[in-house]
């Protein structure tokens, strides 16, 4: 009896050995599905991210367009930084009044033609102002000069003058100069006597004392004023010493003649 029960007792604890020990087989289909299923989760959130990252990046307008409005900022931002200056017309034009006009025209050896103002005449060569700016030129290279505009008397009052009121007259003494280059003839001084009203009151003249000469025409005078000469005037008014007279005003006249 205890031979039969230690018999079972063995083989009741070697089974209970293999059960424990015994391993279970892995079922391959399983594993595929497994394998599918974390292969699908991984594929399903990668695709959540490149999705996202295309909403994230998406334009709404093409590259062709953006380059379009780059080009366009681009000529803006010239444009603003380059400012053409105004132009200044009444600079221009006071600047045309006072410069005088070209005197002198010179024909080159070459063919060239130049036109200004000769301001030295040097040994060798001259310097001719021109619009563009002052050019020195060899003698050697000029074929001849022409003068384009005429020499001309240039005649001023030197000074104020002299002012005497008498009872019947007005007495106007003084000296004029001629700055010009070429001689006026027939020089004569002119003063004129204005009321209140800006009315002319009285007006007379009188010739200069000047240097003597003889015309073609035989005609003699002495009322010519060569350049760089002066003379001396004298104009009497008639007038009545009472008379009220506001202001004087006065000019010079002279004639040209060959």
């Amino acid at each position: 009896m205890n031979r039969i029960f230690l018999t079972f007792t063995f083989i009741f604890s070697l089974s209970l050995v293999s059960c424990g020990g015994k391993k279970k087989n892995p079922d391959p289909n399983n594993i595929l599905t497994d394998t599918e299923t974390t292969a699908i989760k991984i594929i399903e959130q990668d695709s959540a991210h490149v999705q996202s990252a295309t909403q994230f990046y998406e334009l709404e307008e093409s590259i062709e367009d953006i380059q379009k409005q780059i080009a366009q900022l681009q000529t803006r931002v010239m444009e603003y930084e380059y400012k053409p200056p105004e132009t200044n017309y009444t600079e221009k034009l006071k600047k045309l009044i006072d410069e005088p006009p070209p005197a002198h025209k010179i024909t080159l050896k070459n063919g060239s033609v130049l036109e200004g103002t000769i301001e030295k005449d040097l040994v060798e060569d001259i310097m001719l102002k021109t619009d563009v700016g002052k050019l020195t030129i060899q003698k050697k290279e000029i074929e001849f000069i022409q003068d384009i505009i005429l020499p001309a008397p240039h005649i001023v009052f030197i000074g104020h003058g002299r002012e005497q009121v008498f009872e019947s007259h007005h007495l106007f003494t003084g000296k004029i100069m001629n700055h010009g280059s070429r001689r006026g003839d027939f020089v004569r001084v002119i003063y004129q006597l204005w009321g209140e009203d800006t009315q002319l009151i009285k007006s007379d003249s009188a010739f200069v004392a000047g240097t003597q000469i003889m015309y073609k025409s035989g005609i003699v005078t002495d009322t010519v004023l060569e350049p760089n000469q002066s003379a001396r005037f004298n104009v009497q008014i008639a007038i009545d010493g009472e008379t009220p007279v506001s202001y004087v005003t006065r000019e010079i006249h002279w004639s040209l003649y060959d």
